[in-house]
């Protein structure tokens, strides 16, 4: 029976590539050898792998600078990377675990150990997949927030906000985002976004994009790679303008602003207010984090305090009791 799972094997050496291609054919998965950076990069974005194995003392970098290049160079930094590794000292597995590494295997190999150890990984990859994309499908379905989901520029799914977000627009009349947009001749925007829709980059917002036939709105667009949950799909998310205000689907202005907060004053903190306020339009943790000026961490120290304090069990539900939107 074929294993689901693809292996990209990070190896130089002919001898240990051997004895883990055995272990893993034994077991059927799916296997893709690497032999240098250059073909590592581009099989990680080509063929975006279930899982990466890299030798500690790979070729011109080692596992950990492997794995950092690997970060800055292609959008999926969240496939599981486990290093390999011969001869070593507690700091450097203390290190690779500080770099985000997820797990080792040790020399010499042992099937038994190897087998056993890839199973509660990918089990426990495949629980967190599975509820991130429950959670995510609600958020899409119930979202006021436009959105789309692409499969690199054609557009496989829109919900309902979309929608009535842009009236001219319907499930049959498009078949491609660049049927919708219009960059007229931004060619820095434009480029900006082909990268992030080619996987090129993780997270961008692209502001004051023009819409095919009609010229009185424009749109702001959150582009996030969404390939954690579905291979090689990204969200893009709609904030349509029409002069100075924001807009939502019925065209009335949908910024949260003082008038809006409900008396929770003594509840919540300003800065918990302005977290909440910018999730509400569904951007992602990275993007507020860059809005405010704080860290992904404090984003999500906010996010876990408002949660706690509105006795909600995640963030859509505060921003329901809150301002009642959902």
């Amino acid at each position: 029976m074929r294993n689901d799972k693809f292996i990209l094997l990070n190896i130089n050496s002919d001898v240990i590539y051997g004895q883990l291609f055995n272990i893993l054919q034994k077991s059927n998965y799916r296997i893709e050898r690497a032999k240098n950076i250059q073909s590592v990069i581009q099989k990680t974005i080509e063929l975006s792998p279930d899982l990466i194995i890299c030798s500690h003392d790979f070729v011109e970098y080692d596992a950990f600078q492997t794995y950092n290049l690997l970060k800055r160079t292609t959008f999926d930094c969240a496939i599981p990377y486990v290093v390999y590794i011969e001869n070593y000292e507690s700091e450097d597995i203390r290190l690779g675990l500080d770099l985000g590494i997820d797990n080792f295997i040790f020399a010499p190999p042992n099937e038994n150990r190897i087998i056993a150890k890839l199973k509660l990984l990918f089990d426990k990859i495949d629980k967190h997949k599975a509820f991130e994309k429950s959670s995510f499908d609600k958020l899409f379905v119930s979202s006021l927030v436009g959105m789309i989901v692409c499969d690199s520029g054609k557009i496989e799914r829109a919900n309902q906000a979309f929608f009535k977000l842009l009236p001219f627009c319907d499930e049959d009349s498009f078949s491609s985002i660049n049927e919708i947009l219009n960059f007229n001749n931004a060619h820095e925007k434009e480029k900006q976004f082909a990268r992030c829709l080619n996987g090129l980059t993780n997270e961008c917002v692209i502001k004051d994009v023009s819409l095919k036939g009609t010229s009185e709105l424009q749109v702001n667009l959150f582009v996030s790679n969404i390939s954690n949950l579905v291979k090689n799909r990204t969200l893009i998310q709609f904030e349509i303008k029409s002069n100075t205000s924001t807009m939502t689907n019925n065209g009335y202005c949908k910024e949260f602003d003082e008038a809006s907060k409900p008396s929770m004053d003594s509840v919540l903190t300003a800065r918990e207010f302005d977290v909440l306020k910018i999730s509400g339009k569904g951007v992602p943790v990275k993007l507020i984090a860059a809005e405010l000026g704080i860290s992904q961490r404090t984003v999500e120290k906010h996010r876990s305090n408002i949660m706690r304090k509105t006795d909600s069990v995640n963030i859509i539900e505060a921003i329901d009791k809150v301002y009642g939107i959902y």
